[in-house]
């Protein structure tokens, strides 16, 4: 009961719980030496209940590919400035080094991850995401800040890959390295945020 609590718990913090599943109070919950067989038996079959409730609801919903997409998202934000000896001067550089992480992940290119493959068409043109995650329909957009009036034309390319990748994939992620060019990054990942559909994390060099 205790491990389906923690599950239970976890579960909750990353998504919302809409299906009747239980919380235990285990205080109480009688141990093994004051119960009778049958009482565990009884217990033993509603945590066992609750446990496929709560597994086919996050199925259905895809919490899980969502959990993972943002795992992905937050180990490449924690891990991509150590990876980065010197300022990149391009952003193939700072693709590079995310592949890498990857790679040390465990991660292997063609089943867990592909890169600039699965060209999306949409108004007339064509767009190669850097990085696609077919598992958690998500894409990767890697974007390099490196000079002063770049972030701009950076925000008009991400609100076009948005528009474009959100016809053919579930989750948009951008990750954004800067070499100092960018003061409220708040306010930049805010205003792409609009919707579950789009995240972004900014790495400082």
């Amino acid at each position: 009961m205790r491990k389906y609590n923690e599950l239970a718990t976890d579960t909750q913090a990353v998504m919302k719980l809409a299906p009747p599943v239980d919380f235990y109070d285990l205080t109480k919950i009688p141990s093994a030496f004051d119960s009778v067989t049958i009482q565990q038996r009884i217990y033993y079959d509603e945590v066992y209940t609750n446990l496929l409730i709560l597994r086919a609801f996050i199925e259905a919903s895809g919490g899980l590919d969502e959990v993972e997409a943002d795992n992905i998202l937050n180990f490449l934000k924690s891990n991509l400035r150590k990876a980065l000896f010197f300022e990149p001067e391009q952003e193939k550089v700072v693709q590079n080094a995310i592949e890498s992480l990857l790679i040390g992940k465990g991660m292997q290119k063609g089943l867990a991850y592909d890169r600039e493959t699965g060209r999306v068409k949409h108004a007339g043109k064509e767009s190669v995401p850097d990085f696609v995650f077919k598992n958690e329909h998500m894409v990767l957009e890697v974007k390099l800040c490196n000079r002063q009036g770049k972030l701009a034309e950076i925000i008009d390319e991400m609100n076009a890959d948005i528009v474009a990748y959100s016809t053919v994939y579930e989750r948009v992620w951008f990750l954004i390295y800067d070499i100092g060019f960018i003061r409220d990054e708040d306010e930049i990942i805010k205003g792409l945020q609009q919707s579950e559909r789009v995240k972004c994390a900014i790495v400082k060099h």
